[in-house]
């Protein structure tokens, strides 16, 4: 009697479902064991040699202790695969060939590779119903319990670019058959801009730029003014992060909004223009830009007039508290908070949960500020934004230092700075600063190697900001003298 064809849910978060046979657990006691599941579901042909399993889930074990771990996460995976299977029995899904892991293929299917299959197969046909049944079946995050991990990268990468090749298919049949409003290399601009999005968003800002640089230059091509003022705003937030705000000002200043460009690219135009300001502490300008902002995104129609109006009020609450005015920023970041739950955008609230974080603490009101921080923690981890869950949870780890509660600061600290270490920078700066002022009270000589280091990446960064942040630490220590000034 041949097994029940066993399925791997990837898209969306793991999971596992069986034709027949006995109940699958819900519940795995090894968390080594559903890792292992997962990698070889991603891996070629489903199959890894135990040395790349163990480095990826006992990096820093001995070989004895990582070959006894994974002998113990194989038969716990084994059996939450097939719970009837007997002790010494041979498994119908997991198999061993001399160093090899594989799953079988005969027995178990895998969403993904079902979704690419669809997708090339679509690509191929090129017809309309294909195309888009293909990007449904795509549809879903890969593993977002694992969204930081490593290995997790190259699958997303290849879904990522199947899904803009359908996109840009999907756009040229409609086009061709006189359903589409855009020609077919404007709208694979506007999934480059869409693509630049989520690497910006995922700290990858190098490749952010570039993705957006190639829109840019797509739509100059191309003659279309309006979709030209949108990228370079898109193309200036992400140069002023770093050290190209003059770059990012020029860009801004080479694509200006036309007579009769549309409300919401006005809005997206101020909105960049103001946050680049506020990276290079020209915060009264920065301000001025963002009421600019406003007043076009409230008088933008359209899915984007939330968003504007949310990152707008945010923006002027930012400015307004660099430059000292605590007070006058609640009024912004309060109204800021409707428009960006009525957006639904994840990331934008969070960002806005954040001012309102940081206006709270800097009122004194430690507690409310710890309920918004942790709001805001949440929906960046759910939004996939590594740099800005650092952030917040640097931010965290010292409003649990103002409260005495030292362990949680510690813990949020250490987090922080491990997320942000593969990002460097600005993101790392934060959160050293962070761990800093957490050691500063026991670990003196050590708080200063922290903060040494968190100066080098807030200059290799070129935030203003993080800059500042790591000056006024050191301000802190001098005068609590635990270093010399």
């Amino acid at each position: 009697m041949n097994p029940p064809l066993l399925r791997i849910r990837l898209l969306g978060g793991f999971g596992l479902v069986r034709e027949a046979g006995a109940p699958l657990v819900a519940h795995w006691s090894r968390p080594g064991a559903r890792t292992l599941v997962k990698l070889l579901a991603l891996a070629p042909d489903h199959a890894l040699h135990r040395e790349q399993i163990m480095a990826v889930c006992w990096p820093h074990a001995e070989l004895r202790a990582a070959l006894g771990s994974l002998r113990v996460a194989l038969h716990t995976a084994r059996h939450a695969l097939e719970p009837e299977l007997p002790p010494r029995g041979p498994s119908a899904y997991l198999t061993g060939d001399g160093d090899l892991l594989r799953l079988v293929p005969d027995t178990v299917r895998v969403d993904t590779d079902e979704a690419e299959a669809l997708g090339r197969r679509a690509l191929n046909s090129g017809g309309r119903r294909e195309l888009a049944h293909a990007l449904e079946a795509l549809t879903g995050e890969l593993l977002p319990e694992d969204r930081y991990a490593p290995w997790t990268e190259p699958a997303r990468e290849r879904l990522a670019r199947r899904r803009a090749d359908l996109r840009r298919a999907l756009a040229e049949y409609r086009w061709s058959h006189g359903g589409g409003t855009l020609r077919p290399e404007a709208d694979a601009a506007r999934v480059r801009l869409d693509w630049a999005l989520h690497l910006d968003r995922s700290g990858r800002y190098e490749e952010a730029v570039t993705v957006v640089r190639e829109a840019l230059h797509s739509y100059e091509r191309q003659g279309l003014r309006d979709a030209c003022t949108l990228a370079a705003a898109r193309l200036a937030e992400v140069l002023g992060r770093g050290h190209g705000a003059d770059e990012a000002l020029g860009v801004l200043e080479a694509h200006p909004p036309g007579p009769g460009a549309p409300d919401d690219i006005r809005a997206a135009h101020h909105m960049a223009r103001s946050a680049v300001l506020s990276y290079c502490g020209r915060y009264d300008e920065g301000l001025a830009a963002a009421r600019s902002a406003e007043r076009c995104a409230e008088a933008a129609q359209g899915a984007d007039h939330a968003v504007l109006l949310a990152r707008s009020l945010a923006q002027q609450t930012v400015c307004l508290g660099l430059s000292g005015l605590a007070d006058e920023a609640v009024g912004p970041a309060e109204s800021a908070l409707a428009p960006a739950e009525e957006s639904g955008d994840r990331a934008l609230l969070a960002t806005v949960l954040s001012v309102l974080r940081e206006t709270e603490r800097r009122a004194g009101r430690h507690g409310d500020a710890l309920v918004y921080g942790r709001r805001a923690l949440a929906l960046a981890e759910q939004a996939g934004r590594p740099t800005a869950t650092a952030f917040e949870r640097a931010n965290l780890a010292e409003l649990h230092l103002l409260l005495g509660e030292r362990a949680d600061a510690e813990r949020l600290a250490l987090a922080s700075v491990e997320l942000a270490e593969p990002f460097g920078g600005t993101a790392l700066a934060f959160a050293l600063t962070a761990l800093a002022r957490v050691r500063g009270g026991v670990a003196r000589n050590e708080a200063q190697r922290l903060l040494e280091r968190a100066g080098r990446c807030a200059q290799e960064g070129g935030h203003l900001q993080a800059i500042d942040e790591v000056r006024l630490a050191w301000g802190e220590m001098v005068e609590a003298r635990q270093v010399l000034p």
